[in-house]
């Protein structure tokens, strides 16, 4: 809770003149009466979206969507993007156990921005294996048509069966050996 301003009164009183509440909505099961007045229309619509998937995503200015598992390593991905001369479009966190419907789904938010020039996938298989993650994407990318270009970073488990399922899927996914590799590939695919 952010109380700002705090007046002070002559006869000693404190009133709050303003104050935030933000609420972890991980507890929000615990407290229905404080869900129900989540307000909708002071959402961005993709936030919203997102939200229903259980994806933890955030809208920003930029033009190239990111897609990545782990908070630290979409920031890492974030910063690394802003390093190469680009500006991510989005904090996207699509968790540990990224299933073919979920990277589905995150793509379909990403592609809701009509800002979004291309896309970086950045994915660490430590608890996924990187060819169950590279098949998700290979079959999400064909259900859904994706017309702009994506680039590809895993690392991890199975890493080699990744990058083969991505390349031998008939698809023009751009792969890169590493972060920095992946962030300049996609500013220049994204300009």
């Amino acid at each position: 809770m952010e109380i700002n301003p705090l007046l002070q009164t002559e006869d000693g009183r404190l009133i709050a003149l303003d104050a935030k509440l933000n609420l972890d909505d991980n507890a929000l099961y615990r407290h229905k009466d404080i869900a129900e007045m989540r307000d909708f229309f002071e959402e961005d619509p993709l936030e919203i979206q997102a939200s229903r998937y259980g994806i933890n995503y955030i809208r920003l200015d930029g033009n190239i969507g990111c897609m990545v598992n782990g908070a630290g390593l979409a920031m890492a991905t974030m910063d690394i993007i802003k390093l190469a001369g680009g500006n991510p479009a989005n904090f996207l966190d699509v968790g540990g156990g990224a299933s073919a419907e979920q990277v589905r789904n995150a793509f379909q938010i990403l592609l809701g921005d009509g800002k979004v020039r291309a896309v970086l996938i950045n994915i660490f298989g430590g608890i996924m294996r990187c060819d169950i993650v590279a098949a998700g994407v290979v079959e999400a990318a064909k259900a859904i048509g994706i017309k702009i270009p994506i680039v590809v970073r895993l690392e991890g488990t199975n890493v080699e069966k990744g990058k083969a399922i991505l390349l031998n899927s008939g698809l023009q996914f751009t792969v890169a050996g590493s972060m920095k590799d992946a962030a300049e590939k996609v500013v220049a695919l994204a300009n």
